[in-house]
């Protein structure tokens, strides 16, 4: 959904890599957190 901001490594471990992404991604962002098969991702304003 954000391959700028997160990613999935073969070890199957989360990495974010933009913590704090511009306001355009953020629905891209929010479609990952509702997506995410383990729940792994949540948003702090």
């Amino acid at each position: 959904m954000a391959p700028d901001i997160f990613h999935v490594g073969d070890d199957d471990k989360l990495e974010i890599l933009n913590e704090n992404p511009p306001e355009s991604a953020r629905e891209r962002v929010l479609k990952a957190v509702r997506v995410c098969p383990k729940q792994a991702i949540s948003i702090e304003d």
